[in-house]
């Protein structure tokens, strides 16, 4: 049976958003149904509108949602109706930006008891890009059961994935070091667990070799001869971003030191074997937010998902001074 639920879409041949009636059919294979109570804004939910042609259709952007499974597919198992779940979604299918939304059940986790489905919401694709990064990525331990050796770096410490990151490396006995360049941003930094902040022009000052492990989550290309600096021998640097520019690597070779790449989307767009890693690591995530082990970085809530909300959301996130993560309720 197919139904109508309200939605916002994006309307590449006029470049805005657009308040849309969405159509839904009941959810088969491994797909939920799930009644969205939050979602929220990511940088990219923006690079995904500047990449659409203008002759593409309307399409639904968001990724992270939280809210409650209204009907769940024939092959799925582990959720039902009325259970709280959380997740970032795929980039290869309609977004979240709606009243209901069909997901696979494979990359959605449990929603923390306790934390509201804003708190939640601000939290799936940011959760899920830092501990692969930091956990998968880079090989630190993710057993949270003391210190750890080795200095990290997060670039843009302040950011979406940055907030999370300098949760767990603490939470994991990492000795991280977050840059920022605001006083607002430094001490969000601070709270989110960072050991010392330097401003991004002072990276220019530390000596070389100061970092075991790099994390970079702004500007891949801007920072990219600083980090080949500033890796230990034998060190790893991880990105979020791709590099636009042609990089010099003979200081990395000199060094053995190696560079990989964090794409949160990688597991779902190619139906990966272990695609359910995500469900189990959000899951991870949610244990840790009832604990408090955990803080949401939800920082700015707008009420209502309209064209008009979500535009504004936008329009703050391409800003570029979010500390945190920006929330929309429905």
């Amino acid at each position: 049976m197919t139904r109508t639920f309200p939605g916002v879409a994006f309307n590449p041949a006029t470049g805005r958003l657009e308040d849309v009636s969405v159509p839904l059919t009941d959810p088969q294979g491994e797909d939920l149904l799930v009644r969205v109570g939050a979602v929220s804004v990511n940088p990219v939910d923006l690079r995904r509108r500047q990449m659409l042609p203008n002759d593409a259709p309307p399409v639904r952007l968001g990724y992270d949602a939280a809210g409650v499974v209204e009907a769940v597919g024939p092959d799925v198992t582990g959720f039902r109706p009325g259970d709280r779940v959380f997740y970032a979604g795929a980039a290869n299918r309609d977004g979240a930006n709606g009243a209901y939304h069909l997901v696979d059940a494979r990359l959605v986790g449990r929603a923390p008891q306790g934390v509201s489905d804003a708190d939640a919401a601000a939290m799936p694709l940011t959760a899920l890009t830092a501990w692969e990064a930091l956990f998968e990525r880079l090989r630190h331990d993710a057993r949270f059961d003391g210190p750890q050796p080795g200095r990290l770096l997060v670039i843009n410490g302040a950011g979406g994935v940055g907030s999370v990151a300098l949760q767990l490396a603490k939470l994991a006995g990492l000795h991280a070091t977050a840059t920022a360049s605001r006083d607002q941003s430094a001490d969000w930094c601070r709270v989110m667990g960072a050991a010392e902040v330097v401003d991004h022009a002072a990276l220019a000052e530390l000596p070389d070799m100061s970092f075991d492990s790099i994390l970079c989550a702004y500007d891949a290309d801007g920072y990219f001869d600083t980090m080949a600096r500033l890796i230990a021998p034998q060190g790893m640097i991880c990105t979020i971003l791709g590099l636009r520019q042609p990089q010099n690597l003979v200081p990395l070779f000199q060094k053995s030191a190696g560079i990989v790449w964090e794409y949160m989307f990688t597991r779902s767009t190619h139906a990966t074997a272990d695609r359910g890693r995500q469900g189990e690591i959000l899951t991870r995530v949610a244990d840790l937010m009832e604990r408090g082990a955990l803080k949401t970085t939800r920082s700015v809530t707008l009420q209502g998902l309209t064209a008009q909300t979500l535009q504004e959301a936008h329009d703050r996130v391409a800003q570029e001074k979010m500390t945190g993560k920006l929330v929309l309720t429905l």
